[in-house]
């Protein structure tokens, strides 16, 4: 019974005890625990050995030189913390790097022409039209990375590009004129008047020859058919440019013979004289040219007996002819109607002059020769008649009425003007 206890007390020693006890029952009954060698202590470590003359060594001063060492190490060894300036370094680091991956995948660096992204051209030469405008020659950088594009815009019909203001990132939309025999079929050459508050038409004539302009286009402002019989162009000021774009598209890009050959009338309205016909002439040939103009209608209106009928240009009845220059930009509107062999004819008006273009010179160029050139109404035309007015916004306002805006594009709007009191039939009216 007493035996039974102790093993029992022994087994719950045993179990709170990491040590195994074996009992060893002897007279007197008494117990002693001995450690089970055989299980825990099998595993011996090796006794350490040391030759004559050698202490053994101080585990705690070990312990502590371990310390130490640990310690100058770990304050020696260089930290990869990511402390706030490391941060900072590394987001420009990456801010630059993508950067200059944009630049060089970026397609705004292209060096064709395109209507998406601006492309630098350099300004070769400006020429002098008159005292508030010039024509503005500008070539591709390098030269040669435009002729096909801006040989194929010529074919299509009128087109624009867009001219920026790096100061202010503005741009302006402006008609390129016709290319000249002398020059390269890539170069655009703009006509641009000089406005007072015109922050681009501004720029340009600040800048010098050599300067890079930033071009965006060609953009298709209209698509000429190929049948076309007839036009008539209403031209105010810088508005003679897409006059010149639709007769260079229908006689020199597109070649035509015979009775194919459309016809085209110019009625070409200016401010001044010198934007004119004859506008380089001395201001006393001027001034004397106005008086006679205005003599002339006075007599014609109030119906005076004796009115001398002149057959003749006033240059050729009154001996001006050697007194006349005519702009470069006038020249070439002679040589297209002289080139043309009657099919382009170009009238002249001047405001400050009195000539104007009036509702009833309108009438006989498009009732009477609707009337005369129409087909039967149940037979439709095979050929068109275009009609166009292009200028600035109160030129074109009161012949044809204003544009409207959509979606930020400037789009035709309804009929208005005086175009809209003539009424012409058969004839297809645009506003550029």
């Amino acid at each position: 019974m007493t035996i039974n206890l102790l093993s029992r007390k022994l087994a719950y020693t045993q179990s709170r005890v990491p040590c195994c006890f074996t009992i060893k029952v002897s007279r007197g009954i008494r117990l002693h625990p001995v450690i089970n060698q055989h299980r825990h202590y099998a595993r011996k470590r090796p006794t350490p050995t040391f030759s004559a003359g050698t202490a053994a060594p101080n585990n705690d001063k070990t312990s502590q030189e371990r310390a130490e060492a640990l310690v100058k190490e770990r304050a020696t060894r260089p930290r990869h913390l990511l402390t706030p300036g490391r941060l900072i370094l590394i987001s420009v680091l990456g801010y630059l790097g993508y950067r200059l991956y944009t630049w060089q995948t970026n397609p705004r660096r292209s060096l064709t022409l395109n209507p998406k992204f601006f492309t630098p051209f350099i300004l070769s030469s400006k020429e002098p039209v008159s005292t508030t405008s010039s024509v503005f020659n500008l070539l591709s950088v390098p030269i040669g990375q435009n002729t096909d594009n801006i040989s194929e815009a010529w074919r299509l019909g009128v087109w624009s590009v867009q001219v920026m203001q790096p100061d202010l990132q503005i741009a302006r939309s402006y008609t390129p004129l016709p290319p000249t025999e002398e020059m390269p079929d890539e170069q655009v050459r703009l006509f641009v008047r000089r406005e007072v508050q015109g922050e681009v038409s501004g720029f340009l004539h600040r800048i010098s020859p050599g300067t890079l302009v930033h071009l965006r286009g060609p953009h298709l402002e209209y698509r000429i058919p190929d049948n076309v019989e007839e036009v008539l162009f209403l031209a105010g000021g810088t508005g003679i440019a897409p006059a010149l774009q639709v007769a260079y598209t229908l006689f020199t890009a597109r070649p035509r013979s015979g009775r194919e050959v459309p016809r085209i009338r110019i009625l070409w309205a200016n401010r001044r004289r010198e934007d004119s016909r004859a506008g380089l002439e001395p201001p006393e040939v001027q001034q004397f040219r106005i008086n006679l103009t205005n003599r002339i209608r006075n007599a014609t209106a109030g119906g005076a007996r004796g009115t001398p009928v002149i057959t003749k240009p006033l240059d050729e009845a009154y001996g001006l002819v050697g007194c006349v220059k005519q702009t470069r930009l006038v020249e070439e509107v002679e040589q297209l109607a002289t080139k043309s062999a009657g099919r382009v004819s170009v009238e002249y008006f001047v405001d400050e002059e009195g000539s104007f273009i009036t509702e009833a010179m309108l009438e006989s160029y498009l009732i009477s020769q609707s009337s005369s050139d129409a087909p039967p109404p149940d037979i439709p035309s095979p050929r068109k008649k275009l009609l166009f007015v292009a200028g600035p916004d109160g030129f074109v306002s009161y012949f044809a009425g204003p544009k409207c805006w959509k979606g930020g594009r400037e789009l035709q709007g309804p009929l208005g003007g005086i175009l809209q009191k003539i009424d012409p039939q058969g004839w297809e009216i645009w506003t550029l």
